[in-house]
């Protein structure tokens, strides 16, 4: 399968601008906007729109950094999507994600059966969202308890989210970083 290349040379000065901002936006957060965005970028509006809910998602949204982490690592894993795993797990680490939760994810484990805390619930609601399930009601509420109807509707988001993102990188064969190896066997 061949990539989706962009090259911001052929972009209008309108579409270029609207690239320069949403790149210098994302390296203000420490954020890259290559991968996936490069490809979007061949759509710039489209891309505009899909920026915009994850930068809010990533940087304004209820989760705490650590669930965020959690559920981007969690789909990538479920959808194979190596991209998405390498891209995030210095994040994960560095939020605090425990390493035996990553290295359950991983291995492809069940980490409900064995997390603790927020990542018990998390990974129910994932169960759900990933098998296009609705969530049983015990498990909203619970989801509700911990993170708030707020962070809980941006929970079963981030889910549907980093789907589509997989879709995204698998679709347009986003390649992982000159000389890493896909993380999963």
């Amino acid at each position: 399968m061949a990539e989706l290349p962009f090259d911001p040379s052929t972009l209008s000065p309108v579409d270029h601008a609207l690239y320069e901002r949403m790149a210098e936006r994302r390296k203000a957060q420490g954020a890259g906007f290559g991968g996936p965005y490069a490809a979007l970028m061949n759509h710039p509006q489209l891309c505009e729109k899909i920026e915009a809910l994850g930068y809010y998602l990533k940087f304004q949204g209820h989760l705490p950094r650590e669930v965020y982490q959690f559920v981007v690592l969690f789909v990538a894993r479920r959808t194979g999507a190596g991209f998405e795993w390498v891209d995030h797990i210095q994040h994960a680490e560095a939020a605090g994600v425990p390493s035996s939760l990553i290295g359950a994810l991983q291995r492809g484990e069940d980490v409900g059966a064995v997390a603790a805390t927020p990542y018990d619930v998390v990974s129910k609601v994932l169960e759900s969202t990933l098998s296009w399930r609705n969530i049983p009601q015990r498990v909203q509420d619970d989801a509700i308890d911990i993170f708030g109807v707020e962070g809980f509707v941006e929970l079963v988001v981030l889910s549907g989210f980093y789907q589509m993102f997989s879709g995204i990188n698998q679709g347009f064969n986003v390649a992982l970083p000159p000389g890493v190896e896909e993380p999963f066997e």
